[in-house]
């Protein structure tokens, strides 16, 4: 409030001061300033309408004195009233045209009523007062370019090398403009020949770079960005420009050492090293090319960005390529502790535990998972697979039906879920809760091959007509769906459909038929690698079924061997 009385007591005090002298100022332009600072006091109370009243009365009193004209232009500009605004300050213009400040407004009104033209006219306007002032020559010549009047803004960067003493910017926009005009070839002589009179000057050294790029002349580029890393070794353009013509090129000069040196200039960001990692890791002839060297950049970056998960992150995927699953480990786990809670990161976790049958290790970072992700039906299933190698089938199950309520439509994980309730209602021996999920998961996913071997098998060990028919329609499907890569395991089931078919079967012609084709189809599979206790024992099931009780007893003794524990193995080659 204090200050509000201050202001109010200098307008209120400064015109009696002026008034008092009546033998310099006439009745005339007395009326003129006790207006004038009437306007002025209104303006600082921020009541415009009545110091507009007041500016008003100024003009008439005195229309040639040209500040009425540049308040009222202001207050217009304020009210967004722009063409009145444009009015009043060509006015103060004419009465005043050497003002600059009136020149300012009026630019700036121009670029609010899109008067371009006129806008980089009064730039010249400028520069006639000041020849000397870099800034209005520059903006002048931008507005013509603006414009695309190239030949206007060429004459004036010639004026302007007659005006300013330091014309390496000038000469690099005069380049410019003649390469807009698709003129490159002037625009690379007026560099060039700068560029041989000062051989070390960085910005000629770039915009030449740039116009070779221009002209796709990259072996000159890459000459130039050489030149520029001779002269500045970690200047970022130079070395992030060369790597992406080595790359657009497929050229192989220098290129290792380029790489290597991004990653150790500390001019260069971590964002733009990010970039060029996920470039890397999305093209694998780039990670064959730069395998040796991507532990040692991710190694740099992780020691000047430490907090920086996302490097942690993208070693963990290099190691996982080469296989290196506890270096792997190590750096997806340091990601997470470092506060990276990503969906993928803890997939990859629990896949790579999976692998290495750490079931403890997949119990704990799904739970851990779930405390993130709780709504996400992976880590449910996660868990339940760990549950299940634990042989606590229940709990399996609990953790499934639980993981399914967040499954919204007919998707693969929701099939490979009732897969596995499928698979542990038949270790709990519940065959009817069994047969159902494994429905439920043919329903979803008719070609689920796992499912229909494992399916098939489980049907044929209970035996019947009913469920050995259906078993052997099962494993045929899975059989025509696996023909280009068989597996062994489906090949073994379906021989042993037809081995217990053959077992009930009452024609002798058609079980001497299908006991065949089941000895037939168990060579096939040991063709293709089959060599598990279990896929010997039923070979040595089928051959003493056709009476080649040698053979049986050498089958059996082979699946001894892997499986030396088996009784029920053993009290067959005990009672042959």
């Amino acid at each position: 409030m204090k200050s509000k009385n201050l202001i109010l007591f200098f307008f209120i005090l400064i015109p009696i001061l002026i008034l008092s002298q009546e033998d310099l100022i006439n009745n005339k332009e007395k009326k003129y300033l006790h207006h004038y600072f009437l306007a002025e006091k209104y303006k600082v109370l921020d009541e415009i309408e009545k110091a507009m009243v007041q500016y008003e009365i100024c003009i008439k009193e005195n229309p040639k004195e040209s500040a009425p004209f540049y308040e009222l232009s202001k207050i217009s500009f304020s009210k967004g009233e722009f063409n009145k605004a444009k009015e009043y300050i060509i006015d103060a213009k004419n009465i005043e045209p050497q003002n600059i400040w009136y020149l300012y407004l009026l630019i700036e009104i121009y670029n609010e009523t899109y008067e371009f033209e006129n806008q980089a006219e009064v730039w010249e306007d400028l520069i006639k007062i000041d020849p000397e002032n870099k800034l209005y020559h520059f903006e002048a010549i931008y507005s013509y370019l603006n414009l695309g009047q190239l030949k206007k803004a060429i004459k004036l960067i010639k004026k302007a090398k007659n005006h300013i003493s330091n014309i390496e910017d000038l000469i690099i926009l005069e380049s410019e403009v003649y390469a807009k005009d698709n003129n490159l070839e002037k625009a690379t002589e007026i560099i060039r020949l700068e560029s041989k009179k000062n051989p070390n000057n960085l910005k000629y050294l770039q915009r030449l770079s740039e116009i070779y790029i221009l002209k796709s002349e990259y072996d000159l580029a890459n000459k130039v960005y050489k030149q520029i890393l001779d002269l500045d070794p970690e200047n970022s353009m130079a070395l992030l420009a060369s790597y992406k013509i080595n790359q657009t090129t497929f050229s192989e000069d220098n290129d290792n050492d380029l790489f290597l040196r991004i990653f150790n200039s500390s001019k260069i960001s971590k964002e733009q090293k990010i970039d060029i990692l996920f470039e890397v890791f999305s093209d694998t002839k780039k990670i064959e090319k730069y395998n040796k060297y991507i532990p040692k950049v991710l190694d740099v970056c992780i020691k000047y960005y430490s907090d920086e998960v996302i490097f942690y992150a993208i070693l963990g995927d290099y190691k996982l390529l080469v296989k290196d699953y506890e270096g792997a480990l190590d750096n997806y786990i340091s990601s997470i502790e470092y506060g990276l809670n990503d969906k993928v990161i803890y997939e990859k976790i629990l896949n790579i535990y999976l692998y290495k049958n750490e079931i403890d290790r997949v119990l704990i970072y799904s739970d851990k998972a779930l405390g993130y992700f709780s709504f996400e039906p992976i880590f449910y299933y996660y868990k339940s697979i760990a549950q299940m190698y634990k042989l606590e089938y229940s709990q399996s199950n609990q953790t499934l039906i639980k993981g399914l309520e967040f499954i919204f439509d007919e998707s693969t994980l929701k099939s490979e879920m009732y897969s596995l309730m499928g698979d542990n209602y038949h270790k709990l021996n519940n065959n009817k809760e069994s047969d159902k999920y494994y429905d439920l998961a043919l329903d979803i996913n008719p070609e689920y091959v796992l499912v229909l071997n494992n399916y098939s098998y489980y049907l044929s060990l209970r035996g019947g007509s009913e469920n050995l028919l259906k078993a052997e329609k099962m494993i045929i499907k899975c059989l025509e769906l696996t023909k280009e890569e068989p597996q062994p395991s489906f090949l073994d089931t379906y021989a042993w459909v037809l081995y217990k078919q053959a077992l009930i079967e009452k024609d002798s012609k058609v079980k001497q038929e299908k006991l065949s084709l089941s000895k037939k189809t168990m060579d096939e599979c040991f063709d293709v690698g089959g060599n598990s206790a279990v896929i010997f024992e039923h070979y040595g099931d089928i051959l003493f079924q056709l009476n080649n009780f040698k053979g049986a007893k050498e089958y059996w003794e082979k699946a001894i061997k892997i499986d030396s524990g088996n009784k029920t193995i053993k009290e067959k080659i005990k009672n042959l």
